[in-house]
């Protein structure tokens, strides 16, 4: 990296899509877990005062975090593995345009 200049390869970008991609493949099943667990409890005290007010919170966490782990990895197109891959991708198209260029016709 000489003067300032970053460069990144497309099989590092394909790298971290894949650490993407496993992060939110592992955050699944805690977020469940984590869900259930706090519906449950919500369920068990709803008839007292702070029942319902557990209840919207493991609605809105878990809300959260299954979007947390949609946007992070997994087949969302709009995720940041499926965006790192896009990039991998343009990058090695460039990359070929650009050395066809300058090849002796």
């Amino acid at each position: 990296m000489s003067n300032n200049s970053i460069s990144v390869s497309p099989e590092e970008l394909r790298a971290a899509a894949g650490a993407a991609d496993a992060i939110s493949h592992d955050l699944q099943a805690p977020v469940a877990t984590a869900r259930r667990d706090i519906e449950a409890s919500g369920t068990a005290l709803k008839s007292w005062r702070i029942g319902p007010d557990m209840e919207r919170v493991a609605h809105d966490w878990g809300t959260a975090l299954d979007e947390l782990s949609k946007r992070i990895g997994g087949g969302d197109s709009k995720s940041a593995a499926s965006r790192l891959r896009r990039t991998a991708d343009g990058h090695e198209y460039n990359e070929g345009v650009t050395a066809q260029s300058f090849q002796v016709r």
